[in-house]
């Protein structure tokens, strides 16, 4: 899709597609007058997808899928004509962003790329990606699954002083709502070749733990998150917060087998102190241990942020952990700690913030608690 310049530098989005009919149209829908060039790489759709994007006045190149999702997003980049490339899925959206948003900082000679805010479900907190680059033959994605162009980039950063910027651009994905069956099975067998091809890297371990656990071999999964934790320890920060996660999976695995994990916990905060996540998850080992002191102190601070405004250079949380699910917990250990006037308040501030989830309202009314949505 091409279009008469209107100031700024041009951005060609660049997608890979496969039978995403149900998902294609309201993905260009949202990128109609920001983007100047729409390039779909198809790598076998049966669908009328290709119809859509055909529609959308996209170019669409057909692509031999050979496992291998940098292979087919480079293919895209090389038959981008614009100065700057967007890369978006079929299932994801920009949203609340305006021509300008996503050109904002760009015209700066030294910046070569941007993080826009990103929501990965619709229950999670925001955090920030790096979807927007220049079109420039250095910056290639590496990674035949998660793939991503953050080694190039640094290459960059540190032998041309690239800079990076952030936008205001928001990208909401919705392909991780609902049932995962059907990802988890085309994921596995190219995130058990990751694993093997760069063992290294925690994001590898912690998602193909997650795979199988979602495909219910949790005894696998926990063998292989135990796997990924005996590789050596990052030095750097981005990757000792990916290590915080991985504790985060294995020691969250575990506990589903009655184990207390809490030691392990405390080494992936040891990791990563603002590890949202982790803390949530020390709360809930602390309840299940009758430690409830421990439980609340850790609450509190999860109770105390607001989660539209929790913003992760990395890392999406589940905003429950900052409202509904947290509020439970604490009924819950108030409730074991004899107090049923405040256990019955904390139900009722869970059953506020989920109105939806009858749980909530029917503990509250047991212990004689008043829950509005009641």
């Amino acid at each position: 899709m091409s279009q008469p310049p209107r100031g700024g530098p041009t951005i060609s989005a660049c997608l890979i597609v496969k039978n995403e009919q149900p998902f294609l149209d309201g993905c260009l829908n949202s990128l109609r007058g920001l983007v100047d060039e729409i390039v779909v790489v198809d790598t076998g759709s049966t669908d009328a997808s290709i119809d859509i994007a055909r529609a959308h006045t996209a170019r669409v190149l057909g692509y031999v899928w050979h496992d291998d999702f940098a292979a087919a997003r480079n293919f895209g980049l090389d038959a981008a004509s614009s100065e700057w490339i967007l890369y978006i899925d079929a299932d994801e959206r920009l949203i609340k962003t305006t021509r300008d948003d996503l050109r904002a900082g760009l015209g700066a000679p030294d910046v070569y790329a941007a993080r826009l805010l990103f929501r990965v479900t619709s229950n999670s907190t925001l955090y920030r990606e790096f979807r927007l680059f220049r079109n420039d033959t250095r910056l290639r994605f590496k990674g035949a699954m998660h793939e991503t162009i953050v080694p190039d980039l640094s290459l960059l950063q540190r032998d041309a002083g690239a800079r990076v910027i952030d936008t205001t651009a928001k990208v909401v994905h919705l392909g991780y709502d609902g049932d995962m069956t059907t990802k988890y099975r085309r994921n596995l067998p190219l995130l058990r070749a990751s694993v093997e091809r760069e063992p290294d890297r925690s994001y590898y371990w912690h998602d193909l733990a997650n795979t199988l656990a979602g495909l219910g071999e949790l005894d696998e999964a926990i063998a292989i998150s135990g796997q990924g934790l005996a590789r050596p320890e990052p030095a750097d920060r981005p990757g000792r917060i990916m290590r915080s996660m991985l504790i985060h999976t294995h020691a969250r695995l575990r506990m589903q087998r009655g184990e207390d994990m809490r030691e392990l916990i405390a080494v992936g905060l040891a990791f990563h102190p603002e590890n949202w996540s982790l803390l949530f998850l020390r709360a809930r080992a602390s309840v299940n241990a009758g430690a409830f002191d421990a439980a609340i102190d850790d609450l509190l601070p999860l109770l105390a942020q607001d989660a539209d405004t929790v913003v992760d250079d990395i890392l999406a949380y589940d905003r429950r952990i900052f409202g509904a699910h947290a509020h439970d917990l604490m009924g819950v250990a108030l409730l074991r700690m004899g107090d049923r006037p405040r256990a019955a308040e904390a139900f009722g501030r869970a059953a506020r913030a989920a109105p939806d989830v009858l749980e909530y309202r029917v503990k509250a009314a047991a212990l004689g608690g008043a829950a509005a949505s009641a």
